[in-house]
């Protein structure tokens, strides 16, 4: 028989093996979503300046609910806020990236730690919409939890052309400009992966599991598949989006998420048939769909044109230290936050040829999502320019886990083609000149942000 402290002593080595494995499972998990906040930086270099573009929260579906059950057997849960809001969960989710996003910038060193010294240094304009609004007023809270700075914006409802250009004004200041993508261009390629996901999704919608068809209980009035296409405009861009099953199948694709992420029981996800692993296949729907009408040349440059001018406007004056046409906020501000939609980080990363994979997800843009352009100085007084992606993890959103400097977002320093040797960080001048090659004059508008 063996000796009762040889047994414990086994155990406590068996215990301590596990232990060394799941924190090295972790710091393995940690590593794929994360790369190091200073990489390429050198000793000495100061973080002077941070312009962030950021989507809005967790917020209901935009669709009525009238439209939505068109399309499914069974009805679409109710949210407690009117379609497109933002929520009071998705309110809180972006108070902890505001938190999260002052204790990153002040381990920059580029804000202090506590107090309310720096909120007049930071400068948020927000687009007109409630979830943008709200989003901007969560950032604010979490930033400066006793002061949080003001919200800018134009008036609640009116078109702001920093997020959503007008094509008629486009139009009536460079008249014959391209903007609408053709059909050719916005139609979708054969792929296979990308037909077994629709049926998939329109099993989901007749109330099936995913990989088995099935007799639905109701039949929808508009089938996912099979139904012709056309197209419909969105309402503040006036730019055609294509109406055809990826179009359909995008948008029920983010309604999952934000179910997923408002912390909707699983049994009431997708009607119970989607699982995290079934949603994580169904966003590449959404990210097709938006590779074909944001990502390409003609739409980006349309749609991104405006807002990457300023934000490079907004860096350049404070690298000149001098007024520049089309700088966004106050000569002082050492952090300008831009709040707005997933479409205007999309177009922006096309226009710069940026991509990403987080969270096993590649070029996502879920909800939180931060675009953030980081103006850096050397001891020798020369600028660079870095940006970075981050975003919270599916899990961080579901499990409203918080997030800090030692359990971060998913994030990533992007790399730029064109920078001089190391292509995660650029001099200044090289930045902007690679910036002002994508923009294209003719589709900037004058800022509506000050």
């Amino acid at each position: 028989m063996r000796n009762p402290i040889v047994n414990i002593l086994l155990l406590a080595c068996l215990g301590a093996l596990l232990s060394n494995n799941l924190s090295a499972q972790t710091k393995t998990e940690a590593s794929a979503n994360n790369t190091s906040s200073h990489a390429s930086l050198h000793r000495g270099d100061r973080l002077k300046m941070v312009v962030i573009l950021s989507r809005h929260g967790v917020r209901s579906p935009t669709w009525t609910l009238d439209r939505l059950n068109a399309y499914s057997a069974q009805p679409w849960p109710q949210w407690s806020v009117p379609p497109g809001n933002l929520t009071s969960r998705g309110f809180e989710l972006m108070k902890q990236f505001g938190s999260y996003d002052r204790a990153s910038l002040a381990e920059a060193d580029l804000l202090a730690t506590h107090g309310c010294e720096d909120a007049s240094k930071t400068y948020i304009w927000a687009d007109t919409d409630q979830r943008t609004l709200e989003s901007g007023r969560a950032l604010a809270e979490g930033l400066f939890p006793n002061c949080p700075p003001a919200i800018h914006s134009l008036i609640p409802a009116k078109n702001d052309p920093l997020f959503h250009p007008h094509s008629n004004d486009m139009r009536a200041m460079h008249s014959g400009a391209t903007l609408v993508p053709s059909h050719a261009t916005a139609k979708r390629e054969q792929d296979p992966q990308q037909d077994e996901l629709l049926s998939e999704m329109q099993h989901i919608l007749w109330g099936c599991d995913a990989k088995t068809a099935c007799t639905p209980t109701r039949t929808p009035a508009i089938p996912l598949l099979g139904a012709a296409a056309s197209t419909a405009r969105d309402k503040k861009d006036q730019m055609s989006e294509p109406q055809d099953p990826l179009g359909q199948a995008s948008s029920f694709a983010e309604d999952f998420l934000l179910e997923y992420s408002e912390g909707i029981p699983m049994d009431q996800v997708g009607w119970g048939k989607v699982d995290e692993a079934q949603l994580r296949s169904f966003i590449a729907l959404h990210t097709a769909n938006f590779a074909r009408t944001h990502g390409t040349p003609e739409r980006a440059k349309a749609e991104a044109s405006t807002m990457l001018f300023h934000i490079t406007r907004t860096l350049q004056r404070r690298v000149e230290q001098r007024p520049v046409a089309g700088a966004i906020g106050p000569a002082n501000s050492k952090l300008v936050l831009l709040v707005g939609h997933d479409t205007n980080l999309a177009g922006v990363a096309a226009l710069l040829g940026l991509h990403w994979t987080l969270d096993g997800r590649e070029d996502d843009t879920p909800p939180g999502t931060e675009l953030a352009f980081e103006l850096w100085q050397n001891v020798h007084g020369a600028y660079s320019t870095r940006v970075t992606v981050a975003m919270q993890t599916l899990h961080q959103m579901r499990e409203m886990q918080a997030i800090t400097t030692a359990t971060p977002p998913a994030q990533k320093v992007l790399t730029l083609s064109g920078c001089d040797v190391d292509r995660s960080i650029c001099g200044w001048k090289t930045f902007l000149k690679i910036a002002d090659h994508a923009i294209d004059k003719n589709s900037v508008l004058p800022a509506s942000a000050n």
